[in-house]
């Protein structure tokens, strides 16, 4: 079975009331999340500069970015000088893509990633809204 070509044109743009219909309803969720004892997530940012160097680690094999969605303990940030303890946070993970649909993450195509180096191959840990809005 042949893999389906990416050309890095997939995705579409949309109105900013279009955005807002779409994010919406999980913002209606926050209290869901955190009556689970889950920290809540709005939206996560990540810098052109961080963009750009993940692209340019990859050169002209990247036609774009696939985004998993992640999940790991971290502490709760508030003002509060209670003990935090670490709750499960919803994070986003993008890994790039090539034109084959394939992740570009060579670290794990080598089989293993506990003892092996950082390469700088997919990013995640961009700031956290609503902490960072």
């Amino acid at each position: 079975m042949e893999s389906k070509r990416f050309t890095g044109r997939e995705g579409r743009l949309i109105s900013a009331s279009e955005a807002q219909e779409l994010t919406t309803p999980h913002q209606k969720r926050e209290r869901y999340f955190t009556d689970k004892g889950e920290n809540y997530v709005k939206a996560e940012f990540f810098g052109i500069h961080t963009f750009n160097e993940l692209i340019k680690l990859h050169g002209e094999n990247c036609v774009g970015f696939r985004v998993y969605y992640g999940l790991r303990d971290e502490e709760e940030d508030n003002d509060s000088k209670a003990e935090r303890s670490k709750r499960p946070t919803p994070r986003l993970v993008l890994v790039p893509v090539d034109s084959d649909g394939k992740d570009i993450i060579r670290t794990a195509q080598l089989g293993g990633l506990k003892d092996m180096p950082s390469q700088g191959e997919a990013m995640t840990g961009g700031p956290l809204c609503p902490r960072q809005c």
